[in-house]
């Protein structure tokens, strides 16, 4: 009996990060006979501090190869480990730009894109690595389509080329989007089971099971769209231009939408504690994004935290403003009352008296 390897997988948790590692464990009965995967998902900025916790793990000698997909460490630490560790059983899966000169550095353990004229997502890179092996073929016709088709519309979805790409069909287009929606329609702790349906069934059956709710859900994005729009804040920082506006959903088209209405160079959206940035390809946003917001990504599409969090600041604003009311309103009945008291004084006390009698006797 085979001993069983265990191989730990670490990415990002949006729809191309959850799509990498299940195109692996979709196709694992073909390419990984006795092999069981474990995976660790997390948010922009937080993969050094996945890995520092997982490197202190007492059962990490289990594990044979570790794969990064969609993120790369930005600890030298990270890649220490790595390197101790586990010698040349890792591979990371990355196409952000701002990291490229990092992964430069560990190029044998970097898995680069078959096609160089084709922008890579994390999904397509293990994709184009996963197709390298032998037993690739091995895998049944239909099968291997599904999961081509599925790759490509993540791609193109991740990397906006189906917006961007003028060769690319509206029904690609229109695929690509509609799964994007549905990803970001369940919470995220639903978010592995739906990727893992989608790739289990295939796009054709998994849309036409859920056409009426693509169909309320493409309603919804008009409408919301639409509202935050009228919200938005224009201001010049470096040279360079920018639209603002808070949101938390449909935040890349939201921003995208916004550099077609206005005249900036970028489109900033803010969320909670962080902010998401496109360009129009005036501005390398990955390079601003870390100048500002210690974030990353590429030169039109980038990410970064806050160090504030927009809410709270508006919740202590409306507070503020309340306290400035309350002693204003104290102010002005205190100077009516002080008015009052001082024309009685100013009246003899025969004239009072009269005055007095008049309005009392008053119907």
């Amino acid at each position: 009996m085979k001993k069983t390897r265990h191989i730990k997988l670490f990415s990002h948790n949006d729809l191309d990060g959850f799509g990498a590692p299940v195109l692996i464990t979709t196709l694992a009965p073909y390419l990984f006979k006795d092999v069981e995967f474990d995976l660790t998902t997390c948010s922009a900025g937080n993969l050094d501090r996945e890995l520092s916790y997982w490197f202190r793990q007492p059962d990490i000698s289990r594990f044979t190869d570790v794969y990064i997909m969609d993120m790369t460490p930005d600890s030298d630490y990270s890649f220490q480990q790595l390197e101790q560790r586990f010698a040349n059983h890792w591979l990371i899966f990355d196409h952000h730009e701002s990291e490229e000169e990092l992964r430069n550095n560990y190029a044998l353990n970097c898995i680069k894109p078959l096609d160089e004229g084709k922008n890579p997502s994390a999904v397509s890179l293990v994709y184009d690595w996963l197709s390298r092996k032998p037993d690739f073929m091995k895998i049944p016709e239909k099968k291997r389509a599904q999961v081509a088709e599925l790759v490509e519309l993540i791609r193109a979805y991740d990397t906006w080329d189906w917006q961007n790409d003028p060769l690319m069909s509206l029904e690609e287009r229109q695929a690509a989007d509609e799964l994007n929606q549905l990803f970001w329609f369940y919470p995220l702790s639903k978010s592995r089971n739906f990727v893992e349906s989608v790739f289990a069934t295939g796009w054709e059956e998994y849309r036409q099971a859920n056409e009426l709710l693509i169909h309320t859900l493409a309603g919804r994005r008009t409408r919301y769209l639409e509202k935050h729009l009228k919200n938005v804040e224009t201001c010049e920082l470096d040279g360079h231009s920018f639209g603002v506006v808070y949101a938390s959903d449909y935040k890349s088209e939201i921003a995208h939408a916004l550099l077609k209405r206005y005249d900036v160079d970028a489109a900033l959206v803010i969320d909670g504690h962080s902010v998401s940035l496109r360009s129009n390809g005036r501005l390398d946003v990955a390079k601003f994004a870390a100048e500002y917001f210690g974030g990353g990504g590429h030169a039109d599409s980038a990410g970064g935290k806050l160090e504030v969090e927009p809410l709270k600041v508006a919740e202590q604003a409306v507070i503020e403003s309340m306290r400035q009311r309350s002693t204003l309103n104290a102010d002005v009945a205190k100077q009516n009352n002080s008015e009052k008291a001082s024309l009685a004084d100013q009246l003899d006390p025969e004239m009072a008296a009269k005055l007095a009698a008049l309005f009392g006797n008053a119907d």
